[in-house]
């Protein structure tokens, strides 16, 4: 009886590169911070336009990525953007016909991407050809770019840098044979990931704003005080005098106030007033 080699032992299968594969995209996706190094790279021209967002790119690649790994050809793209909006304005591909095909979408205001966004519903692997009384243009278009049928997933309604706003993953396969339920729970699994790292980064940025608003007011406060001292006035006239100068230079109103209370803005209207006379007594 043969006894494996301690080497070919630690050597991993495929199942084992491809789930460490999927666990770090997950936690990619689901990072604030990351901007998306995916396993391949898209094409040029796909995904640079205006509107093109990393995160998004990310989730798309990945998700080609994964479904390469179940043996299916397709194009993916991530978007998100209000349930209202013809055309979402962030965007992401794995390719240039994705990239197209989005555009469709635009043009002709229906789609698997338009639906999705619209209703929040998941379309489940859509045969184009049977597609074609529900998108009579977008379907003609899509065959002819050579997808068979469409997959979508639905993104969590996400409050993102760019306010809230409903996702879609569009899937393009090459062939109508659906999606089995391991991929279909990767796709769901990846979006979701995505959705909470758009989540995060913006939970991050407001924090992050709100901390410099309240050091900003803190330091308005100090110059009213400084100022209101300097030329024995009250800290509403000083409030007055700040927000006249920092309009009158187009300056943000908390610099002219730091810069106050560092004794840099020490010229009119900011120098410091001789103390009024003490009043006299009446005798």
């Amino acid at each position: 009886m043969s006894v494996p080699s301690s080497r070919a032992a630690a050597t991993p299968s495929e199942a084992d590169v491809r789930e460490a594969e999927f666990a770090g995209a997950l936690l990619e996706l689901a990072d604030a911070d990351a901007h998306g190094a995916a396993p391949d790279h898209p094409p040029p021209g796909a995904g640079e336009a205006g509107g093109s967002h990393a995160k998004l790119t990310a989730l798309a690649v990945h998700a080609r990525h994964r479904l390469a790994r179940e043996g299916r050809d397709c194009e993916t793209a991530a978007l998100l953007g209000a349930p209202s909006e013809a055309d979402p304005v962030h965007h992401g591909h794995s390719g240039a016909r994705a990239a197209r095909l989005r555009h469709v979408e635009h043009e002709q205001r229906e789609g698997p991407a338009t639906d999705t966004l619209r209703t929040g519903t998941a379309l489940s692997t859509l045969p184009l050809n049977a597609a074609a009384p529900r998108w009579p243009r977008y379907a003609p278009a899509a065959l002819e770019a050579g997808v068979c049928a469409v997959h979508t997933v639905a993104l969590p309604d996400i409050r993102s840098d760019h306010g809230a706003g409903a996702g879609v993953l569009v899937v393009h396969l090459d062939e109508e044979t659906p999606l089995g339920p391991a991929a279909a729970a990767a796709l769901t699994a990846l979006a979701r990931a995505c959705a909470l790292g758009l989540a995060h980064r913006t939970a991050l940025r407001r924090g992050t704003e709100l901390r410099r608003a309240l050091g900003s007011r803190v330091v308005i406060e100090q110059a009213k005080g400084v100022l209101a001292e300097r030329r024995n006035g009250s800290v509403d006239d000083a409030f007055r005098t700040l927000r006249a100068y920092a309009r009158s230079q187009q300056r943000p109103l908390h610099q002219v106030a730091r810069e106050v209370v560092e004794a840099q803005l020490l010229d009119p209207p900011f120098q410091r007033l001789p103390a009024p006379p003490p009043a006299r007594r009446n005798r």
